[in-house]
């Protein structure tokens, strides 16, 4: 499985000027190609190297390699659409592969800049995919700061066929809600977003280059702090189902977004920066990386049924209750209740000999 490593880079205050000059001499190129490309609609890597290579060479101070990655940097970048001309940020990503750039030992990398080959210093918090760097890195300037994404190939383990599924249920007011009984709640991190919009809100109102520049720095903060907090949660219900020899069970949340019923300014919000997306994702990959089987079942419906007997009942809010008379159970938690659904549905895909598992008599 190809992953993509994120790795800091700790340059001196000399190198880190070497580096800026070298992405800015990129992207200056970039631009350049770019110019050329669209002018002869040439986007074919390997004529628009021709068409440029011998006349850049001898114009800027790129090496050999770092002007083919330029190169294909453009081609790369016209694939996507043919009818926009492409133009390139002073400082935006440049690309490095085995021939400009080297993994040293005791976290240094050497890497080609402006001047001659830099080593660098830099700190990995994932060490120990380390090992398995294969492919091109992208270096990254953001805030100040340098960073190097490097593309990753590690070893999946095999998938084991299980019989059972921790059936995982997400909301906007628990993130997660197992069939096991774990809870991940939302209220902190819901919390948070809201203070961090009312300081927002303050910010912009104000409209002075300070509270811009403020605005600039403190942007991503939110998404980060999402980020790791889906990276834990993923990562525990993945070591669980390990442990305990079981799949993982998901709800399909594609378009809901769409699909949910408009409520209020508050709600939709709320709903615009609910991260299902990216926690599903990470989901995936670690279940693919330890060898644990996931499936993706049609979350309708789940909320609403009844986990014992499987008739509709009623659900408002955080309650659930079985409207049939028959069934032991009365009042429960709605997530509890909908993350058992799940699990029982993930059997059902697994097992399709099994689907008359998920069946219920009819009442008259």
């Amino acid at each position: 499985m190809k992953l993509t490593l994120k790795i800091k880079l700790l340059p001196t205050a000399e190198q880190a000027e070497l580096l800026l000059e070298t992405i800015r001499e990129t992207n200056t190129v970039c631009n350049a190609i770019s110019d050329v490309a669209w002018s002869k609609r040439i986007f074919n890597n390997f004529k628009l190297h021709h068409e440029v290579y011998h006349v850049y060479k001898s114009t800027f101070k790129l090496s050999s390699q770092m002007l083919v990655r330029s190169v294909a940097k453009v081609a790369d970048a016209y694939k996507l659409d043919k009818k926009t001309k492409r133009i390139f940020r002073p400082l935006g990503s440049i690309a490095y592969d085995s021939r400009i750039m080297t993994y040293k030992t005791d976290n240094i990398v050497s890497l080609w800049c402006i001047g001659g080959r830099q080593k660098i210093n830099f700190v990995c918090h994932n060490p120990a995919y380390l090992p398995y760097i294969k492919g091109e890195a992208d270096l990254v300037y953001k805030k100040g700061k340098f960073y190097l994404f490097q593309t990753v190939d590690v070893h999946e383990n095999d998938v084991e066929d299980v019989e059972e599924f921790i059936g995982v249920d997400f909301g906007l007011t628990d993130i997660v809600v197992t069939s096991d009984g774990v809870k991940h709640s939302a209220d902190w991190i819901n919390s948070y977003r809201e203070q961090k919009q009312k300081v927002r809100s303050s910010i912009q109102s104000k409209g002075t280059r300070s509270s811009k520049r403020l605005l600039k720095r403190l942007s991503g903060k939110e998404r980060t702090t999402a980020t790791i907090i889906n990276h834990s949660i993923s990562k525990s219900i993945v070591s669980s189902a390990k442990e305990q020899g079981k799949g993982i069970s998901i709800e399909d949340l594609t378009n809901i977004r769409f699909t949910s019923k408009r409520r209020n300014k508050k709600f939709r919000t709320k709903l615009g920066r609910w991260s299902f997306g990216q926690l599903r994702s990470f989901l995936t990959y670690k279940a693919t990386l330890n060898g644990v089987k996931l499936v993706a079942v049609e979350p309708r419906y789940t909320s609403q049924t009844c986990s014992s007997c499987f008739h509709i009942g009623e659900r408002k809010n955080k309650v659930f209750k079985c409207t049939n008379n028959k069934c032991e159970v009365d009042v429960v938690d709605a997530d509890e209740n909908a993350s058992k659904n799940i699990s029982l549905l993930g059997i059902s895909v697994n097992n399709p000999e099994r689907c008359d598992m998920y069946s219920c008599s009819v009442h008259y």
